[in-house]
């Protein structure tokens, strides 16, 4: 099993530095356009930092760095709310321009990125990956793994010196 988390991790990792590749003429990071395109997509909703933090899965410190750049680059602004402490995140005009054109982007090579990923697998093969990869996904967001991340397990005897 150690190989299929090694092949996650090389997959994460050959995404991230294409997607960092692709996006570098904008000026993104790969991060960095996650979540302008998160918050493209949810316009509505408070989008503060801990929203932001919760939906990928990270620790605020994580977000707030990146959030910093963008607010730099002029491509979001906190929403001065008055009265709260949470203050909801929003794309400026500039920021709403930038993420139209890279969605458009994305829409034209997402069927090509879709090809080279997937070449060689039949759609039931896609179909048994995308649910095999949905299982493993609400495992990883179980109590039982939030624990095993917080608990002292002990070392196996064949480490111990």
């Amino acid at each position: 099993m150690d190989k299929a988390k090694r092949y996650f991790k090389k997959i994460h990792n050959q995404l991230e530095t294409g997607f960092t590749k692709a996006y570098k003429e904008y000026g993104l990071t790969s991060t960095q356009l996650d979540i302008l395109l998160y918050l493209s997509e949810n316009p509505a909703g408070e989008n503060t930092l801990t929203d932001i933090a919760s939906h990928f899965g990270v620790k605020h410190t994580s977000v707030i760095h990146v959030l910093k750049l963008l607010e730099k680059k002029g491509l979001i602004r906190k929403n001065p709310v008055q009265g709260t402490r949470a203050k909801p995140i929003l794309l400026t005009d500039k920021g709403e321009s930038l993420c139209r054109q890279i969605i458009s982007k994305m829409e034209r090579q997402d069927p090509l990125l879709d090809q080279i990923m997937f070449a060689g697998l039949s759609e039931s093969d896609r179909q048994h990956l995308e649910k095999m990869l949905g299982q493993i996904y609400r495992n990883l967001e179980s109590d039982a793994f939030r624990n095993l991340q917080n608990s002292n397990v002990p070392e196996p005897d064949s480490l111990r010196n």
